[in-house]
């Protein structure tokens, strides 16, 4: 008879001793004889069945299977925009339930491949969320689809990275980068993706990178169905520009410029200079322009280096971004440098093409 081994009040083991007393072999469990590796997994089957409740395949023309959806409010279900290619105005949701229910679109963002959905009742729960801010790098990632035959399907990934707010290919702002270690298996991009105590904290997309499953953030997914379900669409503020960041005091034209007396070799002229090149460390290299796009038709050039936009600091995309925010259809102050001498041109912000890749 193996001795026990008492662990807590909960929680026993049985060992296996060696020839000189060491223990060589333990094996844990509860009293009703349940190992960690047999809570975990029933753990994981617990949320997938919660997160399943609603969770929907989706079905196209010619019963084709477009992967699976999630109710992200009531009555509302949201997927993934890249799953369709051109989103058809109605698709066939399939639940546990029922075999197929037309639901209507609301409105897609490709640039955060996103698409959202009206469903034709109120019957589905709406899926329980967390805020993905306070997601980690190593935390488990259950992804919960449905097959076309109305059976739920689950995968098990681990968080590979996480990182700060981030711009995709398409020009779309997600409020965070969070990556898991493999893609969506098929027919799970557009699955929700669940923390371990069974809260969704984002979709699982294969269609914003080719390397590596992304997740598009909660705060991400509700601030779009916010402006789907107000506008139809998501407006973004547009100039036309592909930029880089540069360190302004690095740049060539600047060193051309020196002045005397300054020990980095990169003095940059004080007076005259706009405010925020003074202190700023770091630009936006303008490195192509869109054709009749709003910086083109303003004047801006190819090497003109951007530092302020309506009075705002734009040394990096995000802080572009958030100038821009709100002024579509204004005209706008772009403080920036060209040829190494300051300079000032007014731009009309223009709203983004879905067919533009700048900014």
């Amino acid at each position: 008879m193996r001795p026990t081994l008492r662990l807590s009040m909960f929680r026993t083991a049985q060992v296996r001793l060696g020839s000189k007393g060491h223990i060589v072999m333990a094996q844990v469990s509860d009293k009703a004889g349940i190992t960690p590796l047999q809570a975990l997994s029933d753990s994981i089957a617990s949320t997938v069945e919660k997160v399943g409740m609603s969770t929907v395949a989706l079905r196209g023309r010619g019963r084709r299977a477009l992967g699976c959806g999630v109710v992200w409010r009531t009555g509302m279900m949201v997927t993934v925009a890249h799953a369709f290619g051109r989103v058809p105005a109605t698709v066939s949701v399939i639940t546990a339930q029922q075999a197929g229910a037309d639901a209507t679109l609301v409105g897609t963002d490709p640039p955060t491949d996103l698409a959202v959905f009206r469903l034709p009742d109120d019957a589905l729960p709406a899926v329980d969320r967390s805020n993905s801010a306070v997601v980690r790098p190593g935390q488990l990632a259950i992804l919960v689809g449905r097959s076309p035959g109305a059976d739920l399907t689950a995968s098990v990934s681990v968080i590979n990275r996480v990182a700060g707010a981030w711009q995709t290919w398409l020009g779309g702002h997600m409020d965070r980068l969070i990556r898991l270690d493999a893609g969506p298996h098929d027919g799970l991009s557009g699955a929700p993706v669940a923390d371990a105590a069974g809260k969704v904290f984002g979709l699982a997309t294969s269609g914003l990178s080719r390397s590596y499953g992304v997740v598009v953030p909660e705060s991400t997914i509700s601030r779009v169905v916010d402006e789907l379900l107000a506008k139809g669409h998501v407006a973004r503020a547009f100039l036309g520009i592909s930029v880089q960041p540069v360190e302004v005091s690095k740049a060539p034209a600047f060193a051309l410029r020196a002045t005397a007396g300054k020990p980095d070799g990169a003095g940059i002229p004080e007076a005259g200079m706009p405010a925020g090149a003074r202190s700023a460390e770091a630009g936006l290299l303008i490195t192509s322009l869109l054709p009749g796009g709003p910086a083109t038709q303003a004047g801006l050039l190819v090497g003109d280096i951007v530092l302020e936009v309506a009075d705002h600091r734009a040394a990096s995309l995000p802080e572009l971004r958030d100038a821009l925010a709100g002024n579509i259809g204004k005209s706008v102050h772009v403080s920036l440098i060209r040829g190494g001498s300051p300079a000032q041109v007014d731009v009309t912000v223009g709203q983004w093409p879905t067919e533009a890749r700048a900014c």
